[in-house]
């Protein structure tokens, strides 16, 4: 029935009806094929930035607790100036000296926190070329 050539030419709107066929199979299978690479793309762009983004968090927030375990250490506000933190450590070192009996595990610990914590009130600030950890230790002057 379909090789007859009267019968083709009596079905109005099938002129170039393969044609239109091929290129409704060239969209599909072309986009199918663009949308795969996008998605491709997609996931990679998630692993990498997804990578990079949780390595920015994971600093911050190890950052974070740094200094919430200092300010612990030396039980300051968050808000404590340099002098107030310089006089907790001064303080508590004085109380936790070696020649007193005092351990130096907290003594380091002590130093730990009084340097961070001055390290990050001072960011960004000049003319200090001092280093929080050049303070004498705490019963050298006998």
């Amino acid at each position: 029935h379909d090789s007859d050539p009267a019968q083709r030419v009596t079905r109005p709107g099938m002129v170039g009806g393969g044609l239109a066929r091929l290129l409704a199979n060239v969209i599909v299978m072309g986009s199918g094929v663009v949308g795969r690479a996008f998605m491709e793309a997609y996931k990679q762009a998630l692993a990498n930035g997804g990578a990079a983004a949780a390595a920015v968090g994971k600093s911050a927030s190890k950052n974070s607790a740094l200094e919430q375990e200092a300010r612990q250490i030396l039980n300051v506000k968050p808000k404590a100036s340099p002098e107030e933190i310089a006089e907790a450590y001064a303080k508590m070192a004085a109380m936790n000296d070696s020649a007193k009996g005092g351990s130096e595990y907290l003594v380091a610990k002590l130093t730990f926190a009084r340097d961070r914590l001055l390290k990050d009130t001072t960011k960004g600030t000049t003319g200090d070329d001092s280093k929080p950890g050049d303070d004498s230790k705490p019963g050298a002057s006998k």
